[in-house]
């Protein structure tokens, strides 16, 4: 979140100059040459009117304000802290103090003294910025419905503060809740006429609604093309460059659709936060693994088991290949807890290995079975009297921890047509991680395709894991056989609630997968054999046939 107004102040040094001959302390005149030299990095010029103007008043808080953001350019992020704190506890509360301290907070990722200096000051101050922020940090923590009345609540101090609309636009799309979205389109179009993201979100209503012709009309019109590429960030760039992908797709442009995608991925691999990862770590990883695994043999002597698990059930997969379907399904039946997709299992596997080796995979004690299986249970509402749904889709790659861990769990695989799966991949628009940087083209994401599995069946056969593989095209043409044989193996029965799985995806606060506006849709066949559209599929079909053969594609 920015706080820049420096580039809002007019460029006549000459004017301000006069005014400080005639008065050496004119506050406003030594203000604004300040800010001056900070556009044209003179810092230590800076520095010094912003000292200077303290001498002259105390009190007013505009020179203590610069001076802070001036050392928080500068990096020195304490130093521009305690500046405002100490002005708060010295001087007065001030709003545009209090407010900037929480921007340093949340600019630094400092959220717990973010909450902590919300909380003290937002029930004081009618601050738009101190409701925006206990609305984003709220969302942070997946508390949905809370995050949208502190959205709501800023907006109506200040109508004009865009970073309100810009998250509940968001908020309501990603809910699907589309009147709401249109509406807030709609106001937003009279108080921000000429701001080009209102555009972007017209033309996703449109596609939402499946008007794409009238969706496109909005995206590629030539004065609109112009302002969408020339005046949005790169992250929004990326929003729209994979909308416009979309759109292409749906109307059957398939070379243009997937030239963007493309360019998409180069796009949002490219952003500073996701510089840090690399394709090797995760390759690295699983190389680690196949050889271990290939080399030891299984010692089911001491399969001990711990406490009781025998109701937990992990869902893996390769990335698009129908486990959030398979998650919404499951989340209909009375009987089943699921988990949102969270790194429960991955957390107790970081912390297994800060302190140990793979090898010591073979020799865990029970105590420390026991120890580890607690934790994991005790990192969310366990209910002993239902049925725990974990679906964290590469949870394949740590399949060996998990049937280490928890021997008597169950194992859901889910299968798609390799090709569907990998094209799916590239065309998704993923929030960046180890794994998810595979996904730049067809090439790389057929290698972690290839990759992923090669491990997967090496657990199979070290652990000899007793699995059940549900085709996601199966659940497609076949509903009713592939699910009752899914409840089967999960001994449960058969609900009516699931037929209408879609209806309490509906109900869900939000979820935080790229299958989100799908699977509140009954089901459609559309998505099956879609790598067919697209030639580039050619280049990778040698590379994945034999997982096509063995999945009797």
């Amino acid at each position: 979140m920015n706080k820049n107004n420096i580039n809002e102040i007019p460029n006549d040094k000459n004017l301000y100059t006069k005014i400080l001959q005639k008065n050496p302390n004119n506050y406003e005149a030594l203000l604004k040459l300040g800010l001056i030299d900070i556009k044209e990095n003179k810092y230590s010029n800076a520095k010094d009117k912003f000292n200077k103007l303290i001498q002259i008043n105390e009190k007013k808080y505009e020179a203590y304000l610069n001076l802070s953001n001036l050392f928080y350019l500068e990096g020195d992020i304490v130093k521009a802290n305690n500046i405002l704190k100490n002005y708060i506890n010295n001087i007065e509360e001030n709003v545009e103090i209090i407010n900037s301290l929480a921007i340093n907070f949340l600019n630094s990722n400092d959220f717990k003294n973010l909450e902590t200096h919300i909380a003290k000051y937002i029930n004081n101050h009618e601050s738009h910025i101190l409701c925006y922020l206990k609305g984003f940090v709220l969302l942070q923590d997946d508390k949905i419905y809370e995050s949208e009345s502190f959205f709501k609540k800023s907006m109506k101090i200040n109508t004009g503060f865009w970073n309100n609309y810009d998250f509940l636009l968001k908020l309501y799309e990603k809910q699907s809740r589309l009147e709401d979205f249109k509406n807030l389109i709609k106001t937003a179009k009279k108080i921000f006429k000429k701001n080009i993201k209102i555009s972007y979100y017209e033309s996703l209503y449109l596609f939402r609604k499946k008007k794409y012709k009238d969706a496109l009309d909005i995206l590629a019109n030539k004065e609109n093309k112009k302002n969408f590429l020339s005046s949005l960030s790169n992250s929004n760039l990326a929003d729209y460059l994979h909308l416009l992908s979309r759109v292409y797709e749906k109307l059957g442009f398939y070379d243009e659709s997937y030239k963007l995608a493309l360019n998409r991925n180069k796009i949002i691999l490219n952003f500073n936060e996701n510089k840090i990862f690399k394709k090797e770590t995760i390759l690295n990883t699983i190389t680690t693994y196949k050889k271990f695994f290939k080399n030891n043999k299984p010692i089911f002597k001491r399969t001990f088991c711990g406490i009781d698990h025998s109701n937990l059930t992990f869902i893996i997969g390769f990335p698009r290949s129908g486990t959030t379907l398979l998650d919404t399904i499951l989340r209909s039946h009375s009987k089943t807890l699921v988990l949102e997709e969270k790194p429960y299992l991955l957390n107790i596997r970081h912390n297994f290995y800060k302190n140990h080796q793979l090898p010591d995979i073979l020799n865990i004690s029970e105590n420390e079975k026991i120890q580890m299986q607690k934790k994991y249970i005790n990192s969310f509402e366990y209910k002993a009297d239902k049925i725990i749904i974990d679906k964290y889709p590469l949870n394949l790659i740590e399949l060996g921890f998990i049937k280490t861990i928890f021997p008597k769990s169950k194992i859901v695989l889910a299968i798609r047509h390799p090709l569907d799966c990998i094209i799916s991949c590239v065309m998704t628009s993923f929030k960046m991680n180890e794994a998810m940087v595979n996904f730049e083209d067809e090439k790389t994401t057929a290698h972690f395709y290839n990759e992923c599995f090669d491990l997967l069946f090496k657990y199979f056969k070290f652990y000899k894991i007793d699995y059940l593989e549900v085709k996601y095209e199966k659940v497609i043409s076949n509903f009713k056989n592939e699910i009752n044989d899914l409840l089967k193996y999960l001994n449960l029965d058969f609900e009516e609630s699931i037929n209408s799985f879609h209806k309490t995806a509906m109900l869900r606060e939000q979820i935080n997968t790229p299958s989100y506006d799908q699977v509140t849709q009954p089901i459609y066949t559309s998505s099956i054999n879609r790598y067919k559209n697209f030639n580039e599929i050619k280049n990778i079909k040698d590379r994945v046939n034999y997982w096509i053969k063995t999945f009797s594609y």
